[in-house]
């Protein structure tokens, strides 16, 4: 979806909110500005006075960050990123430097989080639901919302007020959840950029090595 609204933006060139949205009518509104947002944070559209500008002088990050590697080369780092591969051991054995490969895996964690804070704000517009909200290393809140059987990570509170409270069943899983997530904190490193490392642990649970493999070459990184 990020990559059609891309599109989209490249062909307006200069647009308001209000003129994309008439265009995208498919699109939830609150989607749509999460989508903007982090088109913007990428640097892909430069938003000034409430002015979207597609940026002609940024390259696709996605490009940019694969082009110097063989179909063969993606691939194996993605296969060993979804068996949990270390980062150094997928260095040995993709003969890619370490730095490279810290910088991919983060890549990856980071496109599952935002697509999963898509699917959240989608969810949440139409059926908002109070968030549940832990602390790790202390400091670090955490939002976790649960929609059907299936818990979300926000790294900022949703707010309508019309929240419905979990049900017994959710609130079930819900705990579930936080106990698999719990492993975390068993590692000091995973402090830094928590959200996206506990998004990449619930977008593991229960999948199959293929399964991920598929999700993350075909629909979060858009490889053919």
């Amino acid at each position: 979806m990020k990559e059609r609204i891309l599109r989209l933006c490249k062909r307006l060139d200069k647009f308001s909110f209000e003129d994309i949205l008439t265009i995208a009518e498919d699109i939830n509104e609150a989607t749509l500005e999460l989508l903007l947002l982090t088109l913007v944070n990428e640097k892909r559209l430069i938003l000034k006075n409430g002015i979207y500008f597609y940026n002609k002088l940024a390259k696709n990050k996605q490009i940019s960050t694969f082009k110097y590697f063989s179909k063969q080369t993606i691939e194996l780092i993605i296969r060993c990123f979804c068996i949990e591969l270390s980062a150094e051991k997928t260095a040995l054995i993709a003969d890619v430097s370490e730095d490279t490969i810290f910088k991919l895996y983060n890549y990856f964690r980071e496109q599952i989080f935002l697509h999963q804070k898509e699917v959240l704000t989608s969810y949440y517009n139409e059926n908002p639901k109070k968030a549940r909200i832990r602390r790790f290393f202390k400091t670090k809140n955490i939002y976790l919302y649960i929609y059907n059987n299936q818990v979300f990570i926000s790294d900022t509170i949703l707010m309508s007020s019309n929240e419905k409270l979990l049900t017994d069943s959710e609130v079930k899983e819900f705990k579930k959840v936080c106990c698999y997530l719990s492993r975390i904190k068993c590692h000091n490193k995973n402090e830094v950029n928590l959200h996206h490392k506990l998004a990449e642990s619930l977008w593991r649970r229960n999948k199959k090595f293929e399964e991920l493999f598929n999700d993350l070459k075909l629909n979060l990184l858009n490889l053919s």
